[in-house]
């Protein structure tokens, strides 16, 4: 469990505690986590639950991963819905009662099933940008350092408000008035096929071909519908065993405000974002740019590769919402 998850109050640690006696770990920082489950690894679990956002689960995958290396097994993932950002979370129909549902896991509930990843810098997650999505992450940090130099602040200013200040104080006049970087994306992989509203147009891309060039409002990949919030952004995403959902554009501010409420329905194509079902592509910046994965920032690359990784296996408590 992050310890800093905003879903996680003393009552609610407590809680979880109860629920799985002598089982729950809170870990405060990325050294402390890769302790514990280095430690769980060893003991030979084959469940482990992670308790956060999406950018807790990226974390802790990558740390099994580090873990499993030289041949362990990997353990099967549940998911406790905790965080601010919880598109993992949706994919796999994690509730609120989070209680609950990490009694059920423990007592095997659940449907297992195979979840692709993306790798990227080392690292795994079910989606991947750069862009706007990456901006706003990066805003949300520097508004966030702000407010947790003001005394008192951090226990007021919850991370809903923080995200709504860095969106109205940072992003949005960063987007309006800056210059977006220029990306090219070329296709490294088996043929990438384009993807319109009904589905595949026809237009086959092989590999060392340009998919798309332009002002980068978003790049961004993904093996899973969601995209945070709810945002339902990757309409394509298990559409096609083998490979992920690239959806690329260049759209300004105010197609993007417009088009909010289709996003999350699912149902928002345009004539400034084009889609691909790819398996390994390379995305490069005329400038170096923030990247996230999983809703956790990698730091800033003018050129990334993205690439289809091994699946994880996931424990679902309710059918797939994709």
């Amino acid at each position: 469990m992050n310890g800093n998850a905003p879903g996680l109050r003393d009552r609610m640690r407590a809680r979880l505690e109860q629920a799985l006696p002598g089982n729950v770990r809170f870990t405060d920082s990325l050294d402390e986590a890769r302790t514990v489950i280095r430690a769980e690894i060893r003991r030979g679990v084959d469940l482990i639950v992670l308790g956060g956002g999406d950018g807790t689960v990226v974390m802790g995958l990558t740390l099994i991963g580090e873990a499993c290396r030289g041949g362990k097994r990997e353990p099967a993932i549940g998911i406790l819905r905790l965080g601010s950002g919880n598109a993992i979370a949706d994919t796999v129909g994690a509730g609120d009662d989070v209680v609950d549902e990490l009694g059920r896991l423990a007592r095997g509930a659940g449907t297992r099933r195979p979840m692709p990843l993306l790798d990227v810098l080392g690292v795994r997650a079910p989606f991947v940008g750069m862009g706007v999505d990456a901006q706003l992450l990066e805003d949300h940090e520097a508004v966030s350092r702000v407010v947790d130099r003001v005394p008192g602040a951090k226990r007021l200013v919850g991370a809903a408000a923080r995200y709504a200040l860095s969106v109205a104080l940072r992003s949005v006049p960063r987007f309006a008035i800056g210059a977006r970087p220029h990306a090219i994306v070329t296709n490294l992989g088996a043929p990438a096929i384009e993807m319109g509203k009904s589905g595949a147009t026809g237009r086959v891309i092989e590999a060392g071909d340009l998919l798309w060039k332009g002002a980068c409002t978003l790049v961004a990949g993904a093996t899973i519908p969601y995209f945070g919030f709810g945002l339902k952004m990757f309409a394509f995403a298990t559409s096609r065993p083998g490979t992920f959902h690239l959806r690329c554009g260049d759209a300004g501010l105010f197609e993007i405000m417009r088009s909010t409420p289709a996003a999350f329905r699912g149902e928002y194509f345009s004539d400034h974002v084009r889609d691909f079902m790819c398996d390994r592509v390379a995305i490069e910046l005329d400038r170096e740019s923030a990247i996230e994965a999983g809703g956790e920032l990698l730091g800033r690359r003018s050129r990334i590769e993205l690439a289809l990784g091994a699946p994880i296996t996931i424990v679902s408590l309710a059918p797939n919402r994709s």
